[in-house]
């Protein structure tokens, strides 16, 4: 069953890629779960089955807001004007995608409150794998939370499956209206300073190690770091490398720390909801 699941996860990689790859080269029609199923040899069900049981959002929710994310990007690095912005969205004017937007924003707002009904944070920490006690773990989140509420934007940095675990979490974030991007190696202009919040995904925590010391000219250390990690060793003294580290047990196993970075992601959100907006 193990084996099975890596299996799975490598291969919800390789769609990732196949997605962001349709979206870079304007081939909508790569992006279809049709296309997906002939290449791969799944069926259309069985793809959103798996993708949604491992990932934990639903196929066309990730691919829209992929391609929302590089739109945003692309008007951000471009002199492009709003309607382009617009018709890169398949808009054919300002006024459809601000009415599109308002309605979608409405929406949102109400699938979070209905979503947050009988949830608490307390209940997930208590049920969480954790690596310290309960009281503890309740103080830190509401730290990082205020954190994140002073700051002017999050970054996530990762791998790209992680990144996928973590959309929800930025979508509901984003509702709230605080931006949270996802940074890419091709996000050459991106610079960091004391109003961001900086959230590394790493089980072995390396990758944000090596991060620092390859993108020094990002000016990571101004910003406000956070790191979820399954490495303990960056937890204490001279090793930590993050101003905040949420610790999670675990011997470095891809498909139990994308467990836990669901988890974390849910009680990041769930908290910061019931912190700043009950």
């Amino acid at each position: 069953m193990k084996k099975y699941e890596y299996e799975w996860q490598q291969q919800i990689q390789v769609f990732i890629e196949e997605i962001d790859k349709g979206i870079k080269d304007y081939k909508d029609e790569d992006l279809t779960l049709q296309v997906l199923s002939k290449k791969f040899g799944y069926s259309e069900f069985y793809i959103t089955k798996r993708f949604k049981e491992i990932s934990g959002v639903l196929f066309r929710d990730y691919v829209r807001r992929r391609k929302l994310a590089f739109a945003l990007k692309e008007i951000r690095d471009s002199k492009k004007d709003i309607l382009d912005f617009c018709i890169l969205l398949g808009f054919n004017d300002y006024e459809s995608f601000k009415a599109k937007l308002v309605r979608d924003h409405m929406i949102r707002l109400d699938q979070i409150r209905a979503r947050m009904l009988g949830v608490s944070s307390e209940k997930l920490i208590n049920e969480m794998e954790k690596s310290c006690t309960n009281e503890t773990m309740k103080e830190y989140i509401s730290i990082i939370c205020e954190a994140i509420f002073k700051a002017k934007r999050v970054i996530l940095v990762g791998a790209l499956f992680p990144m996928s675990i973590a959309v929800e979490f930025q979508t509901d974030l984003v509702t709230f209206g605080k931006p949270v991007i996802q940074y890419h190696n091709f996000d050459k202009d991106i610079n960091l300073d004391e109003n961001d919040v900086t959230i590394f995904i790493s089980a072995t925590g390396r990758s944000m190690n090596s991060f620092i010391q390859i993108k020094k000219e990002l000016g990571v250390d101004k910003a406000t770091s956070i790191l979820i990690t399954q490495n303990k060793t960056y937890v204490f003294g001279e090793h930590k490398i993050a101003d905040y580290v949420i610790h999670v047990p675990g011997k470095f196993d891809g498909i139990n720390f994308n467990y836990q970075i669901m988890t974390i992601c849910d009680l990041l959100r769930v908290h910061y909801y019931q912190q700043y907006y009950l």
